[in-house]
């Protein structure tokens, strides 16, 4: 089997509709418009002990996003070249990535789709990739989401939220998911490099209808405020 090289210079995904409108991403949509309190205070923290954040930010993104792509491989069924990496940042992504694999298996998962980028059907328009869909052993289908963060956050589910609306709109002509149904569980798996067991957390739901609607507030306001940035610019173009 040919080794597969992770690809450091992929664009940034652009989410277009059938139509070709281009739209936002889920999570362009809340980073813009959800304030986030507990990334001030952390970078605060590391200011008062000389530590640039966004380096900070940086490296934990590498790790983060190795681990990720570790997952992906596993679950495609695909071999890593993970030759380019530091052996610091494999070593702590390869942490990850077994805590992952003995929640996965220890919950008897059958993999259904991994990074599906889907867009919705109809308005409001937004697009998202959902990490990974599977079934569990009553034969119900999960969605979950993969975080390398310190903690979970509510702004999270409103994101999960947004995948899984994702997934309604387009599973019934989607082929991807042929013989898949309605979501009924929607899993936050948050995996954490440290080799503590603490390090590794799960928040599960059964409904994200209130989620939801806050998303889609999210959405509104996101739309606003680009509605007064295009008109700016064309004042000061004309």
């Amino acid at each position: 089997m040919e080794k597969v090289k992770f690809d450091k210079t992929a664009a940034h995904q652009v989410y277009i509709t059938p139509d070709g409108i281009v739209c936002p991403g889920v999570t362009t949509v809340l980073g813009a418009t959800i304030p986030k309190p507990a990334l001030l205070a952390w970078a605060w923290k590391l200011g008062k002990v000389g530590k640039d954040y966004r380096k900070v930010k940086d490296a934990a993104a590498d790790v983060g996003t190795i681990a990720h792509w570790l997952i992906e491989m596993y679950l495609t069924g695909q071999e890593p070249d993970t030759d380019d990496f530091s052996p610091n940042d494999l070593a702590k992504a390869k942490i990850a990535f077994d805590k992952f694999m003995a929640w996965w298996n220890t919950n008897k998962f059958t993999f259904v789709q991994s990074e599906a980028q889907l867009v919705a059907q109809t308005e409001p328009w937004f697009g998202g990739t959902l990490d990974i869909l599977a079934k569990d052993t009553e034969g119900s289908m999960v969605l979950i989401d993969l975080k390398t963060s310190k903690g979970i956050y509510q702004e999270m589910f409103f994101q999960l939220s947004a995948y899984s609306d994702l997934y309604e709109q387009n599973r019934y002509f989607d082929t991807r998911f042929n013989k898949c149904g309605e979501l009924k569980r929607f899993i936050i798996c948050r995996i954490g490099k440290e080799e503590s067991d603490s390090d590794f957390e799960i928040q599960e739901r059964q409904s994200l209808i209130n989620e939801f609607d806050v998303f889609l507030k999210c959405l509104a306001l996101y739309e606003a405020l680009n509605g007064i940035k295009k008109a700016k610019k064309q004042q000061k173009e004309d």
